[in-house]
This record gives C-alpha cells, structure tokens and sequence, in this order.
C-alpha cells in the first residue's frame, strides 16, 4: 500500500529533524533541507494531511515529576480477550503507553508510578485481576545516564 504522493528525501530530512526535536523551528528546518521556511511549513503540512506525522508530542522526564519507578510490564492475554484487554490498558491513568505486539507477550505496556508500594498495589491488585489476563511480567527501567 503505497503513500498518493510521494514521500521524498527533503520531507524524511523534515521528518528526522522533527523526531529529535518537534519544536524545532521552520527556519531551522529550512536551513537544513534549503527551502524556504514557507515551503518547508506546506510539506510539513502535507505529511500530517498524509497520515505521515499522527501527531506533534512531548519527551518528558517523569522522574522529574515524581515518577521514581517506571517499569516496561509485559502481559499475555487469554484468548479471545486481546481486544477489550487492548481498551482496558489503554485507559490506566499509570500507564503511559500500551503496545500490542505479536510474539510471547501480547501486549508491552510502560507504567510509571512513584514508590515500590503504589507498583506493588497496582501489579496485585489492578493488572492482575483484569479479565482476560493470562500473564504478567515486568523489567524495571534504569535512569538514562546524564
């Protein structure tokens, strides 16, 4: 399934500046790519008219907001449950994104809560009374070196 127009190396330059940093400016992008910011701004709108860019986003440090202990949590669902299991993860308010993947876990969610105990509490007694889940396991992430 191709794209109905064509994606060319000054839009995946567009794209590879805007990946590091969604703020950068138009200016800046132009200088990169040498076109004009105004023309550098219509393919950027392009793209997003494309479903190229879903959406412009933010790279939070969450331990700076509290969130001490963040854990990648990998659930297997039984079967028959991945859909509605899908829907319920997505709207747990600890985790920060959900990823439905093929493979030995069906579903590898981030969660981040603030101490072992809220993690303890929302392991025992969220996630694992969920219908649908056959499975749990978790790896805790390490701070990024500074």
């Amino acid at each position: 399934m191709g794209l109905p127009e064509k994606v060319d190396d000054n839009d995946r330059k567009i794209i590879s500046i805007l990946s590091k940093n969604a703020r950068s400016s138009l200016r800046d992008i132009a200088g990169v790519v040498n076109l004009s910011p105004s023309s550098v701004r219509n393919r950027m709108a392009r793209l997003v008219d494309l479903g190229v860019i879903k959406k412009y986003t933010l790279d939070v440090d969450y331990r700076k907001l509290g969130y001490e202990i963040q854990v990648i949590v990998l659930i297997t669902s039984k079967p028959g449950s991945s859909e509605t299991l899908y829907k319920t993860l997505s709207q747990s308010d600890k985790i920060t994104k959900v990823f439905w993947t093929s493979g030995p876990a069906n579903f590898i969610c981030i969660v981040r809560v603030n101490d072992m105990k809220e993690l303890s509490d929302f392991m025992t007694g969220d996630l694992e009374k969920l219908e649908g889940v056959e499975r749990i396991e978790s790896m805790f992430l390490m701070p990024e070196p500074e």
